[in-house]
C-alpha cells in the first residue's frame, strides 16, 4: 500500500540527504514528506566488547525498522484484498536481523568513476565529545566555534547552517566547492552581492504550504527568497563566464548537496524560480504596487471610529489581488450602509449627504462630539445612553431608530450600551461580509499553496531559500576572515604528513593578542608541559583549524599551510562524571577512548588530553601508554598530552616509537628563578608541571603551598618509579655524550669542565657561555654572561644541586647566539634520550617565587 511506498528507499526515523542518483523531480514525489522519529532508548544498542560500531548501528536500525513495520501492520484495518494481505503479513513476520546486510561502496557494482569516488577520503560526523570540545555544543566553558566564524551582524540562520555543516562535515568535492566559493568572495574586490537578507524558508513554512495554511506574509517571504535566488544566479553573468572567479558553479554544487534536489544547470533553475515567482505574484499582493492599486480600509471620517473598521478589515485586506476575489467587493457597500445608519441614529443627522472628500457631512448633526463607544471584545459599536434629542422626534410604529440594549457575544444583555435595529442590522451585515471576505482570502491562498505543491514548485522554493542562505553564510564568513586575518590552506589528499600548520592561533582570540605556533604534524605528538602552558589550547586550536579547512572554510592560520584530508577528527579532553548515565569520570573517559579506537585509523586526526588521571598513577600510566601505543601503531596523527611522566620511559614497540614525536610547551627563565609561560611548542619533554607555581597564581593559601613544599622532601621518587620497572638511563647517556653534543653544535672552542664545589675559570667572566649541568641522573642546559654567579645560584638550591658537576664553553658571537646554541643543545639532548629538567626543579626556586609574590 501507500505506507510501504513512502519508506521504500529511506528509513523514516533517520535524517538524510538525497544523493544525485535519487533527486526529486518537479513532478515526482513533491508531496512526499520525510518524518523524523526519535528512537526509544530500549532500541539503541550500547557498546560491548567485540561489537563494532557498524554492527551496533545495524542492529539498532533494523530493530527500529522491524518494530515500525510491525506497528504499521497491526494498525492496518484496510479490508481491500483481505485474503492476499494476510499471507503477506505472516510472511513479513518471519523477517529477522539475519535477513539484513550492510552494503558498502566496495560491494556495489558501480562504474569506474564510482570506485574512484569511493576511494576519496570523506570525514565522518563528529563524535559528541569532539563536538563539545570544539565549541559546537552548548558548553559555556568552551568558546563557541560558530560565533568566531561570522561577524556579529550575521543572521542566526547562518550560524545554524555552519554548525550543521561542521557537525556533519561535507564530502571532499562539496568541501572543495565551499573553499572555492569562500576564496572567490574573500579575494574578489569587484563583485557586489545582492541583498542577502531574504528570510530562510524553514521546515515549518514548508509544512504550512503543504497543509494549505500559508498566509500572505509567508508568500511574500517566498517571493523575497525567489527574487534573491534569481539575482544570485546572475552573479557570473547570463552565460556564467565571469572572468574574475566563479560563484554560481560551486554554489549550485553545495545547493544540490544540501537540499538533495538536482541543481546542475543555472539557467534551468533560474527559469523555475521565475515561473514560481509568476504564479505567486498573480495572486498575492506585493509591497511594490502603485498607491492607486493598493486596497484601502474603509474610512468615513468621524462617523465610525477608524479603529473599528481597521480591526475588521486589516486581517484580510491587501493580502491578495482584487482580481482573485469576489466577496470582498461587497464590503465597501456594507460599510457605507453601516456608516449611514450610525450617522442617522447615533449622530442625529437629518439626511445623508457626502462632502467633496467622499465622507458623510456632519455639519447638521445634533451631536457635536462622537457619542460612539467601541466594544473590542464583542466587536460592536454603540452609545452609552439614549440621545437627549431622540424624545423630541415623533416616531412611527415600525421606526427602526428605537433604542435598546444590545447583547454581547455570549447573548448577555449589555445594560450600559444602546443601539437601534437599523444600526444592528447594518453592523451584522458588515461583520458577516468581512468574515466572508476573510474566508475567501484564505481559500485563495489555500488554492495557491496546493497549486505550488501539485505542480512541483515547492522544490524551487526550498532551493531559492537555501541558495540565499549558503551565499549569505559564505559571504559573511569571507568578510569575517578578512577582518580577522584568517586564511585557507591547501588540502592534500595524498600526503605522508598530517599537515603543516603555519602560525595557527586560538579561534576565539584576536590575532594581535595571541601567540601563533608553526609546526609539521608528521606523526603523533607526545606532549608534556607545565600547567597553564597552553597545551590544551594548542590541541583545540589545531583540531578546529583542521576541521574548518577540511570543511572548505577559513581557519586562524597564516598562508602557506597545508593539511591532509582526514576521514575522522576526534578530540578527547578532560571530563567529569556523568550521573545520568551512571558513569564516573574515568568510565566516561574510557567510553570515549573506546569509541576513538573503534572509529579512527591511519587517515584520522586525534587529540587526547590527560588520559588516565582518574585512576591510580600506576594503572593510569600503563593504560595511557597502551592507548598511545595503539594509536601510534594504527597510524593516527595528532597530539597526546599527559602529566603522567612515567609514560616517557615506556618501552614501546618499534613501529610506535618511529611515529612518536616528543614535544613540550616552552617556559622562560629570567635567570633569577622566575618563570613565565611562552605558549610556544618546541621539541623535548617537560617533567615539571609547575603545579605549586600555578596554584600560587590562582590564590591558593600560602600555608598550603608551604606545606606542599615541605612534603616534597618526603616524596621518594626513586621508590615510586622503581615499581614501574622502566630503565630510565642507558649506558650511552652521560656527561661525555653531552659534551660531544655541545661541541658539535658550537663547532669550535674547548669545553671547560667544572667539578663539584669548584669555581669556573675567571677568564670566562663577562663572556657569553653555554653550560651543561649534571644533577644526579638529570641534566640542565643554560646560558649566561656570569658563569660563577649562575653556578652559585644553582648550587644554593640544596640536595643534588649542591654537588652538581658542570661543563661550559665560551660563545664569542655574543648573548643572542648563545641562546640559539642553548636551544639547539636542548633539542639534541632531548632527542638522544637525556632526562632534561629546568631550573624550577629545586625547592628553593619555588620558595623564591613565593617570596617574590
Amino acid at each position: 500500500g501507500s505506507k510501504s511506498k513512502t519508506r521504500s528507499d529511506r528509513l523514516p526515523f533517520l535524517p538524510w540527504r538525497q544523493t544525485s542518483n535519487s533527486m526529486m523531480k518537479p513532478s515526482v514525489g513533491v508531496k512526499g514528506k520525510v518524518r523524523v522519529k526519535t528512537l526509544p532508548p530500549s532500541l539503541v544498542v550500547g557498546p560491548a566488547p567485540g561489537k563494532s560500531d557498524i554492527e551496533r548501528a545495524k542492529q539498532t536500525i533494523v530493530s527500529a525498522f522491524l518494530r515500525l513495520e510491525d506497528d504499521s501492520l497491526d494498525g492496518d484495518t484496510s479490508t481491500d484484498d483481505e485474503t492476499s494481505s494476510l499471507p503477506m503479513k505472516r510472511e513479513r513476520g518471519k523477517v529477522s536481523h539475519d535477513d539484513f546486510v550492510v552494503i558498502t561502496p566496495s560491494s556495489t557494482n558501480g562504474s569506474l568513476s564510482d570506485v574512484h569516488t569511493s576511494q576519496v577520503t570523506s570525514s565522518l560526523p563528529l563524535h559528541l565529545e569532539t563536538a563539545t570540545q570544539l565549541g559546537l555544543m552548548s558548553d559555556p566553558a568552551i568558546p563557541t566555534l560558530t560565533q568566531s566564524l561570522l561577524p556579529d551582524s550575521a543572521p542566526s540562520s547562518s550560524r545554524r547552517f555552519l554548525r550543521r555543516w561542521l557537525l556533519i562535515p561535507p564530502p571532499p568535492d562539496i568541501a572543495d566547492a565551499m573553499s572555492q566559493l569562500v576564496g572567490t568572495l574573500k579575494d574578489d574586490d569587484n563583485r557586489a552581492l545582492p541583498s542577502l537578507n531574504a528570510p530562510p524558508i524553514t521546515g515549518k513554512v514548508s509544512s504550512l504550504i503543504r497543509a494549505g495554511q500559508a498566509s500572505a506574509p509567508v508568500f511574500r517571504e517566498l517571493l523575497s527568497s525567489l527574487n534573491a535566488g534569481i539575482q544570485i544566479l546572475l552573479l557570473d553573468g547570463e552565460d556564467c563566464q565571469r572572468p574574475n572567479g566563479m560563484v554560481v558553479a560551486p554554489l549550485l554544487k553545495i545547493l544540490q548537496h544540501d537540499t538533495g534536489i538536482e541543481a546542475r544547470d543555472s539557467l534551468t533553475l533560474r527559469n523555475r524560480f521565475i515561473e514560481t515567482k509568476r504564479i505567486i505574484e498573480s495572486v498575492v499582493n506585493t509591497n511594490n504596487v502603485d498607491d492607486t492599486e493598493k486596497e484601502r480600509i474603509s474610512h468615513f471620517g468621524d462617523v465610525i471610529p477608524p479603529a473599528f473598521l481597521e480591526r475588521n478589515e486589516v486581517i484580510w485586506r491587501g493580502r491578495v489581488k482584487q482580481i482573485a476575489l469576489e466577496c470582498s467587493h461587497d464590503v465597501p457597500l456594507a460599510a457605507q450602509r453601516l456608516a449611514e445608519a450610525v450617522a442617522l441614529d447615533f449622530w442625529g443627522v437629518e439626511s445623508i449627504q457626502f462632502n467633496e472628500s467622499g465622507e458623510i457631512d456632519l455639519n447638521d448633526a445634533k451631536e457635536t462630539k462622537s457619542p460612539i463607544v467601541q466594544d473590542i471584545f464583542n466587536n460592536l459599536i454603540a452609545v452609552k445612553s439614549k440621545p437627549s434629542w431622540d424624545s423630541s422626534i415623533p416616531r412611527q410604529t415600525e421606526d427602526k431608530s428605537r433604542y435598546f440594549h444590545p447583547r454581547d457575544r455570549n447573548g448577555k444583555v449589555l445594560r450600559t450600551r444602546y443601539t437601534t435595529d437599523r444600526v444592528q442590522e447594518a453592523l451584522s451585515d458588515y461583520v458577516e461580509t468581512c468574515e466572508n471576505a476573510r474566508k475567501e482570502v484564505e481559500k485563495v491562498l489555500t488554492r495557491l499553496s496546493w497549486e505550488l505543491v501539485d505542480n512541483g514548485h515547492l522544490p524551487s522554493i526550498m532551493q531559492a531559500s537555501h541558495l540565499n542562505l549558503i551565499l549569505a553564510t559564505a559571504a559573511h564568513h569571507a568578510a569575517s576572515s578578512n577582518m580577522k586575518g584568517w586564511s585557507n590552506a591547501v588540502i592534500e589528499d595524498e600526503s605522508t604528513s598530517a599537515g603543516h600548520f603555519e602560525g595557527v592561533w586560538p579561534y576565539w582570540m584576536d590575532k594581535s593578542e595571541s601567540i601563533p605556533n608553526s609546526f609539521d604534524l608528521d606523526g603523533l605528538f607526545l606532549l608534556t608541559a607545565p600547567n597553564m602552558s597552553g597545551k590544551s589550547t594548542l590541541m583545540r586550536t589545531t583540531a578546529a583549524a583542521a576541521l574548518l579547512i577540511n570543511s572548505g572554510l577559513c581557519a586562524p592560520l597564516k598562508d602557506g599551510s597545508s593539511i591532509r584530508r582526514f576521514d575522522s577528527i576526534f578530540v578527547r579532553g578532560a571530563s567529569a562524571d556523568v550521573p545520568t548515565e551512571d558513569k564516573s569520570a574515568f568510565g566516561a573517559e574510557m567510553g570515549d577512548v573506546a569509541a576513538l579506537l573503534r572509529s579512527c585509523g591511519a587517515r584520522s586526526l586525534v587529540f587526547v588530553d590527560e588520559i588516565g588521571r582518574g585512576t591510580s598513577p600506576k594503572d593510569g600510566t600503563c593504560l595511557a601508554a597502551a592507548i598511545l601505543e595503539k594509536m601510534a601503531v594504527s597510524g593516527m596523527s595528532g597530539m597526546f598530552a599527559t602529566h603522567l611522566h612515567g609514560i616517557l620511559n615506556i618501552p614501546y614497540v618499534p613501529l610506535a616509537e618511529s611515529r612518536l614525536r616528543k614535544k613540550r610547551m616552552a617556559i622562560q627563565d629570567d635567570g633569577q628563578g622566575h618563570l613565565s609561560w611562552t605558549y610556544k611548542l618546541e621539541d623535548g619533554v617537560c617533567t615539571n608541571s609547575l603545579a605549586l607555581l600555578t596554584a600560587a597564581k590562582f590564590g591558593l593559601d600560602p600555608s598550603i603551598l608551604q606545606r606542599a613544599e615541605e612534603l616534597l622532601e618526603y616524596w621518594n621518587t626513586d621508590t615510586i618509579e622503581s615499581k614501574m620497572h622502566f630503565d630510565e638511563n642507558s649506558s650511552d647517556i652521560n656527561m661525555n655524550t653531552a659534551i660531544e653534543i655541545l661541541q658539535s653544535v658550537v663547532g669550535r672552542g674547548v669545553c671547560v669542565p667544572v667539578p663539584p664545589s669548584y669555581m669556573p675559570p675567571p677568564s670566562l667572566e663577562g663572556s657569553s657561555c653555554v653550560y651543561i649541568l649534571q644533577i644526579g641522573k638529570k641534566y640542565y642546559v643554560g646560558e649566561t654572561d656570569s658563569l660563577s654567579q649562575r653556578l652559585s645560584q644553582h648550587r644554593s638550591k640544596g640536595k643534588d644541586w649542591s654537588s652538581l658537576s658542570a661543563v661550559a664553553i665560551q660563545i664569542e658571537e655574543g648573548k643572542s647566539h648563545a641562546r640559539n646554541v642553548e636551544s639547539l643543545v636542548i633539542r639534541r639532548m632531548s632527542k638522544d634520550g637525556f632526562d632534561m629538567i629546568s631550573v624550577a626543579d629545586g625547592t628553593s626556586i619555588r620558595a623564591s617565587s613565593r617570596r617574590g609574590t
